[in-house]
């Protein structure tokens, strides 16, 4: 006598492998087309395609003092890449603080590649999915995943320090609604 399985567990057998397949290819589109998987930018941050992916946002964070940088750059990661001067939001949830541009030396008029601001909500590291939004291309908010963004701010501290007098006292205190600061 065999103890072979029977037809019955057989066709159970298949239907499970089958049933755990199909939810493993399911969440693997699901995270790679609702653009939840950011790739690390040329600072270690969360990349993030704006502009029909003509641009790329790379986000970095200081969940010590609820600093938040992004960086604007070419499709291929390599050059900054200028956009409107116009600040650019960044969210979680509810919450939401907009960058203003601080431009770089080599920006020209009107375009900016970096933007800055902060947000009490920022603090802590804690926000594990998030929003982003510039005015000019999208009429709606990019989602992503904050993965990156925390270590990489971590590791660029002298983004924050080169951020100088806009730190800290360019808003009254560390506010927990738009996060606007003011810049000179």
């Amino acid at each position: 006598m065999t103890n072979a399985p029977n037809k019955t567990q057989l066709t159970m057998t298949k239907i499970i492998i089958g049933i755990v397949i199909g939810i493993t290819i399911a969440a693997g589109a699901y995270l790679f087309f609702s653009g939840r998987i950011a790739k690390a930018g040329p600072n270690g941050g969360d990349v993030i395609p704006l502009d029909n992916g003509k641009t790329h946002a790379e986000l970095l964070t200081n969940s010590d003092t609820g600093e938040a940088m992004v960086h604007t750059w070419d499709k291929d990661l390599r050059v900054p890449n200028p956009i409107k001067s116009e600040p650019i939001s960044v969210g979680s949830g509810n919450d939401r603080v907009d960058l203003l541009p601080y431009p770089m030396n080599t920006d020209p008029p009107g375009l900016c590649s970096r933007f800055y601001g902060q947000a009490e909500w920022i603090r802590g590291g804690r926000i594990q999915q998030g929003w982003i939004h510039h005015p000019s291309g999208e009429s709606q908010h990019r989602k992503f995943a904050w993965n990156r963004c925390w270590n990489a701010g971590r590791s660029n501290g002298a983004m924050w320090t080169n951020m100088g007098q806009h730190r800290h006292g360019g808003m009254n205190g560390m506010g927990t609604g738009s996060g606007r600061m003011g810049h000179e």
